[in-house]
């Protein structure tokens, strides 16, 4: 009997901003698969670059074998998350499904523009989130982690994105009303993926995937914490300084026009 084809859609957005607990309620959907972490989008990558370098088309494959480029990466999909799941829907939570490239593949591929749902957050409140981390795991902070890391890539791919003729692709959703409505704000997430609202238990918020082993290897435990009811995290601006302060207040490029868009919850 053939294995059921999945639908996709995407999680990515700016980290220290809810990703964990939507990630988390989502999986409470009998049809929601959402991982806590994937490596999908860099597998797929690898494979879709190998294809479309001319040298091996040429020298290995012939031209004709081209045909069947599109339905061997698909299975890749299907392969890689049918030993997962058995829940129809999957939404893979990659920060990285946001860099335009990674649109583009995906466009390619399954024939459409994904869906990315994007957690954001002020960036003051995400900087003092992560200094608040680094100081409870007894670790230094150093000034250079907001240069060249995932946070600074995540946004810089973010802003070019929303910039781009991929703009629609997005839907931001804001930290602050995923904590303080989180029914109407899945209720949103629901409507712009296509798929039937879902009534969460919000009191009772139980994560099942092995948040651990990636704790250990940052070395930043409670990097995934998820409180067993909705609430918002304990972040104190006071512990940024006031150049990181001034750094990063007032520079949310997706609140721009809000009244306008259809693209931020």
């Amino acid at each position: 009997m053939p294995t059921q084809l999945k639908k996709i859609f995407l999680l990515a957005g700016l980290p220290r901003s809810g990703s964990a607990l939507l990630g988390t309620l989502l999986n409470q959907n009998p049809n929601i698969y959402v991982p806590y972490a994937s490596s999908f989008v860099e597998l797929l990558w690898r494979n879709y670059t190998i294809w479309n370098d001319r040298r091996f088309a040429e020298d290995f494959m012939g031209t004709k074998l081209q045909k069947i480029k599109i339905p061997f990466l698909k299975k890749i999909f299907q392969c890689y998350f049918a030993e997962l799941t058995d829940k129809p829907i999957v939404i893979d939570k990659r920060r990285s499904w946001e860099a335009v490239n990674n649109i583009k593949m995906f466009k390619e591929i399954f024939g459409k523009e994904p869906k990315i749902i994007c957690p954001v957050r002020n960036l003051e409140e995400i900087i003092a989130s992560y200094k608040s981390l680094y100081a409870r795991n007894n670790k230094k902070w150093k000034k250079e982690f907001l240069r060249g890391n995932r946070f600074a890539n995540a946004l810089s791919n973010l802003e070019y994105t929303w910039n781009s003729e991929f703009k629609d692709c997005l839907l931001f959703v804001e930290y602050n009303s995923l904590v303080q409505k989180p029914q109407e704000t899945l209720n949103k997430i629901y409507d712009f993926i296509g798929q039937p609202h879902y009534r969460h238990n919000l009191k009772h918020i139980v994560s099942s995937d092995p948040h651990k082993e990636v704790e250990e290897l940052y070395g930043l435990k409670g990097m995934f914490d998820v409180y067993k009811t909705i609430q918002k995290s304990k972040t104190d601006i006071a512990i940024l300084t006031k150049k990181e302060y001034n750094e990063y207040v007032h520079k949310t490029f997706w609140r721009k026009n809000k009244e306008e868009s259809s693209n931020a919850v």
